[in-house]
Formats: C-alpha cells, structure tokens, sequence
C-alpha cells in the first residue's frame, strides 16, 4: 500500500539537486554530468565518459580508468551536498526540512553546532523515520546529459508512477515526497524523491537501485537514522559503481540568498 505525499506536478528545475553537492560545473569534450538519484535526492555526479556510448544501458556504460578516477574525486563532492525534503510527514508546520553534511570522523559524535541548533528551535526528523529504509533518487538527466526543464519535470513524474508500482507489490505501507539537492557555489539542483520502506523488508534496496538504472542514473542515496536532528547518508552505486561515501547530514536553516534552495 502506497501513501503518496506528493503534488500531481512538478514545479521545480531539474532535480536533486536531491540532492546534492557543491559541484563545478565543468565540461571538455570527454566529460559528461552524470546524474545520481535524490533528491535528494538524487545526485549529481561530474563523470568522465565516452559520449558516443551514453545510449548503453549496459551496467558498464560508465568504466574506464578515467571514469575510476572521476569515481575517487567525486566522494569528496558529495560530501558538500545540501538535502532538501518537501512535505515530509511529521515535519510538523515545516513544508521544506533543510539538511547540511558534518564532517566528522566520528559518526556519532557531536556536533559543535548541536547547541545552536537546539536553541533555534528546528523541528527533528519524525519518529517514525527510526524504524524505515530511507532512499532518495531522481530521473533527471540521464547518463549526466542535461535536457531542458521540461523534460526533467517529465521523467520525473514517470518515476513518480513507478514508486507508486513498487509499493503497491508490497503489504506494508511505503510512503514517498518530493526532495532535492543542491549546491551552495552555484545554481545547480535537481528534483526527485525520498522514499521510506518498511525497516523488515529485504529488497528495498535492490529495487530502488534497479529502478535508478532504469531511469539511466548513476547512483542513489540511503540514509540511516542516527538522532532526532542527524542521519547517516551513504551513496550507493547504480550505473556507476565504486562511489561510496558516508557522511552525516543534520537539519539545518535554510541557505540564505539562495534561489536554488527554494522550494517552488
């Protein structure tokens, strides 16, 4: 059973930007932005790749030494991403929940900024998020090659139509909302969604990757809840492997003087 909490449209420019790092935006003729589901995630991804080959839907499309060394620089990139959740249930009077990454060496430990947040009175992540698997992806861009706004807003509805396919196969309640990514050095973000699964059911991952690959996406994140105001974020590879990073994002404001951290 399938409890939606998302808009029949999508307003936003392209997505996740879920969700996702402070990303240049660089090209030369062998370099392509690849898409990683977010909002979110989803994420975005700067790849090296052979353009003539972004048509294979191969799990290979995105090899190479090239792409490997792509591959290594780009866990430092996500660690900048900025999360944004729209209309997540048991965000009390909050429509948009703001997340920024911690550095840290200690998962667990906490943070300086703890104290602040407290004081500010933010509202913590819902309760019920403790007990879920927790992903995010996008159908923006595929294979990293930017399409008008359009088109992304499109994919993404049909991505929409397939959350709500894989949750009416299962008897325990899945419930979806719209996410994002940004970057806070420039305008890129991309849309998408998170979506919470049963914490028992054993195949959330595996379809959630398998359906990243059918939207031509590199990679998806999961989160894992830590506290009331943090959660583990990992990226998980789906067309392009070899890229996981964990990082701690905790709720935050939002960005001020950004444009790309709004909500519509």
């Amino acid at each position: 059973m399938l409890r939606a909490f998302v808009p029949t449209t999508l307003g936003e420019r392209g997505f996740l930007g879920s969700f996702v790092v402070a990303l240049e935006k660089r090209r030369t003729t062998t370099t392509t932005l690849l898409s990683c589901g977010v909002a979110a995630a989803g994420v975005w991804c700067l790849a090296k790749a052979n353009m003539s080959s972004k048509n294979n839907t191969n799990d290979n499309a995105f090899t190479g030494e090239e792409t490997a060394t792509t591959q290594r620089g780009l866990k430092d990139l996500w660690a900048g991403a900025f999360d944004a959740w729209i209309d997540c249930p048991g965000f009390a009077g909050e429509k948009v929940a703001y997340m920024r990454p911690v550095a840290k060496n200690n998962l667990l430990e906490k943070d300086d900024d703890d104290d602040d947040d407290d004081a500010s009175g933010k509202t913590g992540f819902p309760t019920w998020l403790k007990t879920r698997q927790i992903f995010a992806l996008t159908a923006c861009n595929p294979y990293g090659k930017e399409v008008e706004e359009w088109q992304n807003a499109r994919a993404n509805e049909k991505l929409k139509v397939k959350l709500r396919e894989l949750a009416d196969k299962r008897e325990e309640d899945v419930q979806f909302w719209r996410s994002f990514g940004f970057s806070l050095a420039d305008d890129w973000r991309e849309d998408g969604f998170a979506v919470a699964f049963s914490e028992s059911d054993a195949t959330a991952e595996k379809d959630v990757v398998a359906l990243a690959k059918q939207f031509e996406q590199g990679a998806i994140y999961r989160y894992r809840w830590i506290d009331e105001k943090r959660m583990e974020r990992k990226t998980v590879g789906a067309l392009m492997m070899d890229t996981e990073e964990t990082v701690v994002v905790q709720i935050c404001d939002k960005p001020e003087g950004l444009k790309n951290a709004d909500s519509t």
